[in-house]
């Protein structure tokens, strides 16, 4: 019996979504507070499109992210997605912390992907790329005299 295909996604954790929280405190009293008429009616004015700031935050936390499964690499952004089969791709390029997806035409950046998680993209290439030994966790020296 064979194994099933794995498919790993790679995202931003879910503490970004205090980002959106932090935006819409600093946004809501800009785009509500009152415009200066006589009358001192607050009026919905062109300051409400701030709004529009957050919500964009919460639509780039929630579609950004790198897809890995058999069948290739799917990098989604804020507006579309680009699939990448294995068959189009000649490796990967580390260069400080972003890792890139070398094609014959260019390179693609994949969001969310750090170099600890290249052993595990490996494994779920099916062979199609060279196996990658698991990261060695270094821990911070103990403070404590021996």
């Amino acid at each position: 019996m064979s194994e099933p295909a794995k498919t790993l996604v790679f995202r931003l954790p879910r503490s970004a979504y205090l980002t959106v929280l932090f935006l819409l405190f600093c946004t809501a009293p800009l785009a509500f507070s009152e415009s200066g008429d006589a009358d001192g009616d607050a009026a919905l004015t062109w300051r409400v499109a701030l709004l529009v700031i957050p919500l964009l935050a919460t639509v780039f936390i929630a579609r950004t992210a790198t897809v890995v499964s058999g069948a290739g690499v799917r990098v989604r952004a804020l507006f579309g997605s680009r699939m990448m089969p294995w068959s189009t791709l000649e490796g990967f390029s580390v260069t400080g912390r972003a890792i890139y997806a070398v094609q014959p035409d260019g390179s693609v950046r994949l969001p969310c992907v750090r170099t600890a998680d290249l052993a595990a993209i490996a494994r779920v290439s099916g062979g199609r790329l060279p196996e990658v030994r698991d990261p060695v966790r270094k821990y911070a020296p103990s403070r404590r005299r021996r």
